[in-house]
């Protein structure tokens, strides 16, 4: 019975901040995503960015030229790339110091998180506003009942999953378009 009471507590909440994500900045983030000849690299810290690596597995099926900084096949920045940046406080030093280097290369930098205003939101050239608790449970967030901001990482994770499918809907692909694109040695 108990696992019931979590399992509703975390679908209420995802139920109520998941459909708050504004339309149009999906859209611009898909946009952002689609540029012809674009490089994508994501990061994050702790599990915001194992939430970005889930994007990136899948938006590589999906023919977006993605990585995530640091991985052993991450190719350098260029001007006009795209790096976009996971963290729902905003100030997390390692992504904040990757944004400032990444418009110093003349890349543009987008923001995923809960705070405009914030270190990394004053470095984005465009943002995607999720609504959840950062780790400052700052007032006026909202207040889930899970820890810290595990909740801003499920959004997160699912984002990835509905932009995935809007990149779908956009090129006009099935499932076997992605499935023809996936991994095959399993």
């Amino acid at each position: 019975m108990a696992g019931r009471a979590s399992t509703a507590l975390v679908l209420q909440e995802l139920g109520e901040t998941l459909p708050t994500i504004d339309d149009g900045q999906i859209d611009c983030l898909v946009d952002e995503l689609l540029v012809p000849g674009r490089r994508v690299l994501v990061t994050a810290v702790g599990r915001m960015l194992i939430s970005l690596k889930a994007w990136v597995k899948r938006l590589k099926h999906l023919g977006v030229d993605i990585n995530y900084v640091g991985a052993e096949t991450e190719m350098p920045v260029r001007k006009h790339d795209l790096v976009l940046i996971g963290s729902s406080s905003g100030e997390s030093r390692l992504p904040a110091e990757i944004a400032r280097i990444a418009k110093e290369r003349g890349a543009d930098v987008f923001y995923v998180g809960c705070t405009p205003g914030s270190a990394i939101d004053a470095l984005a050239s465009e943002r995607l506003l999720l609504r959840g608790r950062t780790k400052f449970a700052a007032s006026g967030e909202y207040a889930s009942k899970q820890p810290m901001s595990t909740l801003v990482e499920q959004e997160l994770f699912l984002l990835g999953d509905i932009v995935a499918l809007e990149i779908m809907r956009r090129r006009g692909w099935t499932e076997k378009d992605v499935k023809d694109r996936h991994a095959n040695l399993e």
